[in-house]
């Protein structure tokens, strides 16, 4: 398959890399800001003291004692003003020394401080990308908009590892100040989405600016690995058909799924409130989980009175998805349960988790 090419590189892992530790890099960095600050200050104190000194002692006018400090300090090589008594000679000299001394420390620290934080950011992007490398079943969310913003919180307030792939400075910023780890490149390049880890990812979330340039990812992710879960994005619900061909296992229009969304909340207002308490705040007594019955589960082959899961765990099964993708809402004790069922539960935290454990399947 064509690639589509990338405006802004990804990182790629050096063969080489400095032998330094990132604490004793940004203890080095700390100190020279410090030199940089006394420098600064001692510079100023220099032109408070020289400044006086021309004006009051030597009797120059006050325009001709700025211009002597600024050429003294900067030693340029302009003559003086009018010439100097003893005195002055012996100052000027004292400012020369001075002002080539705190030239020196600005310009030594300055550039210490760029080499340095130039040393940082590569050992951060290193880190990051052995961290990359490491994960498994993670999630890649191509874009960091609005929307990829609200997921990524969403994922990580579940404890779920995320990679951003983003192209934008202003994100990778924010990125990097967040401390998420991310792929910096074009979403669409193969390239970045191998970086991303896309072959031992679980899923994968296009949400880039554009529909064209998601039909696209989701084409590319398809190939790279079929077993993925691809939820897109697609602001045009024409084209919704078009994101299933190209292997989107979950097409989202923002602007349906909202206009659905504030439809139910003038027709079913104390419904939507329970559902968005139970889906998008944080701190609630309940929860939701679902628990994919697998041929080793202890329970697969009984029906739901059988396996007394209620009883044990006090978590309400409140649907079923067969294997054939039908949904069993509020099914009876009679449902026998199979391996590929999957069990939609509510209840507490500490209820879910025992039905996950009794289960032995993950949520």
């Amino acid at each position: 398959m064509a690639r589509r090419a990338s405006s802004t590189p990804y990182y790629e892992e050096p063969e080489r890399l400095p032998v330094a530790s990132v604490r004793g890099l940004r203890e080095r960095r700390r100190a020279n800001l410090r030199a940089l600050e006394i420098a600064a200050a001692v510079f100023v104190s220099l032109v408070i003291v020289a400044v006086p000194f021309y004006w009051l002692v030597e009797r120059y006018t006050f325009l001709d004692a700025v211009f002597m400090t600024v050429i003294t300090l900067s030693t340029v090589g302009y003559g003086e003003p009018k010439p100097l008594d003893a005195p002055g000679e012996i100052f000027t000299c004292f400012l020369i020394a001075s002002g080539l001394a705190t030239v020196t420390i600005v310009a030594w620290h300055g550039a210490e401080l760029v080499v340095g934080q130039e040393l940082l950011d590569f050992l951060g992007r290193r880190k990051r990308m052995r961290t990359i490398e490491s994960l498994r079943d993670h999630y890649i969310i191509c874009g960091y908009g609005r929307m990829g913003q609200e997921i990524v919180k969403q994922l990580e307030g579940h404890g779920v590892p995320v990679v951003v792939i983003e192209h934008d400075p202003e994100p990778l910023t924010r990125l990097q100040e967040a401390g998420t780890l991310f792929v910096a490149g074009n979403a669409t390049d193969d390239d970045v989405l191998l970086a991303a880890g896309i072959q031992r990812a679980k899923g994968l979330v296009a949400v880039t600016s554009t529909d064209e340039d998601n039909l696209f990812l989701t084409v590319s992710a398809r190939v790279l690995n079929p077993k993925l879960h691809i939820v897109a994005r697609c602001a045009a619900p024409a084209s919704h058909d078009k994101f299933v061909r190209a292997g989107a296992s979950r097409v989202v229009s923002p602007y349906v799924t909202g206009g659905r969304q504030i439809a139910a909340a003038l027709l079913r207002p104390v419904l939507v409130d329970f559902l968005d308490i139970l889906l998008h705040v944080e701190e609630r007594d309940v929860d939701m989980a679902q628990i994919t019955v697998t041929e080793d589960a202890p329970f697969a082959g009984l029906s739901l009175a059988e396996a007394a899961l209620r009883e044990q765990c006090a978590a309400g099964i409140i649907a079923v998805r067969g294997p054939d993708g039908r949904f069993h809402t509020n099914p009876s004790p009679d449902y026998v349960m199979q391996a590929g069922d999957v069990l939609i539960a509510l209840g507490p935290a500490e209820q879910l988790s025992c039905l996950e454990q009794l289960c032995g399947c993950g949520v």
